[in-house]
C-alpha cells in the first residue's frame, strides 16, 4: 500500500483527531497572535518538516525475544511511523504541486519501514497469501486502536527476556484483562519469537469493535485507523478531493460514499469489457479456421485475466478498500481470475495441439492428430487444475477437503463414466500399438473397411459398400485387426472347372501353357507359384491355380487378377476346349453288361496275388 495517500484533508485531520502537529497548527490559525509570532512559528515548522528523518538500521528486526519486548516493539515503530507519516502530510499540504515532492516520498518510505516493524510483531501465519500485506496493515492498526484505549500494565509487570530464560515453561502471556495473547512460536520461520498469536489477529476487528467508544490515552496514535480506512489511493490524491461534497466523505460498513461508489463503477467496467471482448471475438472467430481459430478463442480469457487484475490492483491499491469488504471483493475477484487462468492454459494446449496438426506431415484425421490433441488437452487441463487450486489456495480456499468430500461422488461419476474411460484408454492403446491407421483396408470381425478416423472416443470406419460406421474404440481394440493395407504380396487364387469332353492332351497343354504364362508375368513372385489338376468334379475338370502378387494394394491387386484371367481364358479357348458350368448330360444306350473277358482276367489276377502272400498276413 502507498502510504501518503491514506492521509485525511486537512480537515479531516481536524475532525478525526490528525496528530499533533497538525492540532497545534490549526490552533495557532484561529489564535489572534501577532504577525511576528505567527510568522517565526511558520518558520520553525517549515524547517521541521523539511528534515528527513533518518531509520538507523533499517533491515534490523523487531524486538520480539519476549512479550514485554514484543509489546514495547510494536507500540514504539508504530509510534515512530505515525509521527514521520503526519510530517509528511503537513509539508505535502504546503506544496503547491499535486503530487507528492521527493522529499515527502522519502519520509513516506522511511516511515513504511519502521511501520513493518510494528506488523512483523503479528503472527500472520493463519491469512491467506493474498491478504497477508493488507490484513497485516489492517490488523496493526486496530491491534494500536485497542490498546490506545485499554489499560496497559507497566513494563516491569510484563516477562522480560530473563523471565523468558529462567522459566523454559512460559510460551504465552496475556494482556490483563483482555484475550490479547503473546505467543512464543513453535514453528515456521519465526520460531522462538513472541508475537501476537494468531487468534488474536483473527479476533482484531471484533476487539476493536468492543473498545471504539473508549477514549483515547494520552499517548495514542489518535485517528490513525481512520486515516487509513478512509481514504484513497493513488487514483485519487488528496488535494483533488477537497472540492468533494462532504455527504460523500460519510462512512458505511467501514467505506466511504465515494468508495461505494467506486466500487461500482469499477465492477460495472469490469463486466463490460471482457463482455464486449467475447463477442466481438465470437463473431470473428466463426469464419476462421484451426489452428488461427484456436489462437483467436485465447483472446477473450487473456483480456478477462488483464482486467481483473487491474481491477484488483485498483480496489486494493487505490481506492482503498479496507476490512471485510476487501476480503469478500478479493477472494471473489481472484477466484474468478484463477478460473480464467486456468481456461487460458487448457485453450493454449489445444491451440499448440492444431498449430502441430497443420504441419504437412500430420493427416488431421489420423491416429498421430488424434493423439496430439489428446496428449496435449489433458496436459493443458492438468496443469490449469493445478494453477486453479495453488491460485484459489493463495486467499485461504482449500480444495483438499472439497476434493475429499467429493469422494462418494466422485466414485459414483467414475462408474457413470467408466464407458467413457475404456474408450479412451482403447484410443491410447490404439495409438501405442497402432494396429491399424487412418487410410488403410482393414477387416474387423465379419467387416471390411477403410479407417476414416480414430478419434479419443470411437473410431469410423468406411465399409466397402460406402457406410460409414462409428464404433467405440473399447469394442474395436477387442476385435479381430487383420490390415489388409500392411500385406507385402497378396494371394491369387483361383479354381478353373474344364469340361469334362476335354481329353488327356489338351489338359495337359492347357497346365503346360498357365506354368509358362504364370512364371512369365512381372508382377506374380516365382516362389511359391503352381499349377494342378486337383480333383473331378461333379461337372467339370478342376484345375488350381496358386500364386502371389508382388503388391499390398487391393486395388492393384485386383486390376493384376484381373489381367491373369483374361490370359486364362485365352489359354483354354487355343487348346480347343472350354470352361464348364453347373450341367447334366443324359446318355441314351443300350446297357452291354459287364465285359465277362476282362472280369475274368481281373479275377485271375487277384487269386495269384493271393496265392504268393505268406501264411499269417
Amino acid at each position: 500500500m502507498y502510504w501518503l495517500p491514506k492521509c485525511p484533508q486537512l480537515s479531516q485531520v481536524r475532525e478525526r483527531g490528525g496528530t499533533y502537529v497538525l492540532s497545534q497548527l490549526n490552533k495557532l490559525k484561529r489564535q489572534w497572535l501577532s504577525i511576528v509570532v505567527l510568522g517565526i512559528a511558520w518558520l520553525m515548522l517549515t524547517t521541521a518538516l523539511t528534515a528527513t528523518p533518518y531509520v538507523k538500521r533499517p533491515l534490523a528486526p523487531p524486538d520480539t525475544s519476549s512479550p514485554q519486548a514484543t509489546l514495547k516493539s510494536f507500540v514504539e515503530n508504530v509510534n515512530k511511523s505515525h509521527q514521520i507519516f503526519m510530517v509528511a502530510y503537513a509539508q505535502y499540504l504546503q506544496e503547491p504541486q499535486v503530487f507528492p515532492s521527493t522529499s515527502v516520498t522519502e519520509k513516506v518510505e522511511q516511515g513504511k519501514i519502521i511501520f513493518r516493524r510494528g506488523m512483523n510483531c503479528l503472527n500472520l501465519s493463519e491469512i491467506p497469501p493474498r491478504l497477508q500485506e493488507d490484513w497485516g496493515i489492517e490488523g496493526t492498526l486496530l491491534l494500536k486502536e485497542v490498546l490506545d484505549r485499554i489499560k496497559v500494565p507497566p513494563a516491569h509487570e510484563i516477562p522480560d527476556t530473563q523471565a523468558v530464560r529462567a522459566d523454559k515453561d512460559l510460551v504465552k502471556w496475556t494482556l490483563p484483562h483482555t484475550e490479547i495473547d503473546i505467543v512464543k512460536v513453535n514453528d515456521g520461520p519465526q520460531t522462538g519469537e513472541f508475537l501476537f498469536s494468531a487468534e488474536t489477529v483473527a479476533r482484531l476487528e471484533e476487539f476493536y469493535q468492543k473498545v471504539k467508544t473508549l477514549p483515547y490515552k494520552p499517548d495514542a496514535t489518535e485517528g490513525f485507523y481512520q486515516f487509513y480506512i478512509s481514504t484513497p489511493g493513488q487514483l485519487f490524491p488528496l488535494k483533488w478531493l477537497e472540492g468533494l461534497p462532504s455527504w460523500l466523505d460519510e462512512l458505511y460498513w467501514e467505506q466511504t460514499l465515494w468508495q461505494w461508489i467506486g466500487l461500482a463503477l469499477s465492477l460495472l467496467m469490469a463486466l463490460i469489457i471482457p463482455y464486449r471482448s467475447f463477442r466481438w471475438n465470437w463473431h470473428r472467430v466463426s469464419s476462421l479456421s484451426p489452428p488461427q481459430r484456436t489462437w483467436e478463442i485465447l483472446l477473450p480469457p487473456l483480456i478477462a485475466i488483464v482486467t481483473l487484475a487491474t481491477l484488483s490492483y485498483f480496489l486494493d491499491e487505490w481506492l482503498n478498500l479496507t476490512g471485510t469488504v476487501l476480503l469478500i471483493v478479493l477472494t471473489t475477484l481472484e477466484i474468478i481470475l484463477w478460473i480464467a487462468v486456468a481456461l487460458t492454459i487448457f485453450l493454449f494446449g489445444n491451440s499448440l495441439a492444431e498449430t502441430i496438426i497443420a504441419s504437412p506431415i500430420i493427416d488431421p484425421q489420423g491416429l498421430n492428430a488424434s493423439a496430439i490433441r489428446t496428449t496435449l488437452r489433458l496436459l493443458g487441463a492438468t496443469v490449469g487444475t493445478g494453477m486453479l487450486i495453488v491460485g484459489i489456495e493463495q486467499v485461504g480456499i482449500s480444495l483438499i477437503p472439497i476434493l475429499a468430500g467429493l469422494g462418494i461422488g466422485g466414485l459414483a461419476l467414475a462408474l457413470a463414466a467408466r464407458p467413457t474411460l475404456e474408450n479412451i484408454i482403447a484410443g491410447v492403446i490404439l495409438f501405442a500399438d497402432r494396429p491399424v491407421t487412418v487410410g488403410e483396408l482393414c477387416r474387423f470381425g465379419e467387416q471390411e473397411g477403410t479407417i476414416v478416423e480414430i478419434g479419443l472416443r470411437s473410431t469410423r470406419i468406411r465399409s466397402l459398400e460406402g457406410d460409414l460406421i462409428s464404433m467405440p474404440n473399447s469394442q474395436f481394440a477387442e476385435l479381430e485387426l487383420i490390415n489388409k493395407s500392411r500385406r507385402d504380396h497378396i494371394l491369387l487364387r483361383q479354381n478353373i472347372g474344364l469340361r469334362y469332353e476335354t481329353t488327356s492332351e489338351q489338359l495337359q497343354w492347357v497346365l503346360a501353357k498357365l506354368r509358362e504364362m504364370l512364371f512369365a508375368h512381372p508382377k506374380l513372385l516365382k516362389e511359391p507359384l503352381g499349377v494342378r489338376f486337383v480333383k473331378y468334379g461333379d461337372y467339370s475338370l478342376d484345375v488350381l491355380i496358386i500364386a502371389y502378387v508382388d503388391t499390398g494394394n487391393l486395388w492393384e491387386f485386383l486390376q493384376i487378377q484381373e489381367d491373369v484371367l483374361l490370359q486364362v481364358k485365352e489359354i483354354v479357348k487355343r487348346a480347343g476346349t472350354d470352361f464348364a458350368f453347373p450341367s447334366q448330360t443324359t446318355y441314351l444306350s443300350q446297357d452291354s453288361g459287364l465285359d465277362q473277358q476282362q472280369s475274368r482276367a481281373a479275377e485271375a489276377e487277384f487269386q495269384s496275388w493271393l496265392s504268393k502272400e505268406p501264411p499269417g498276413n
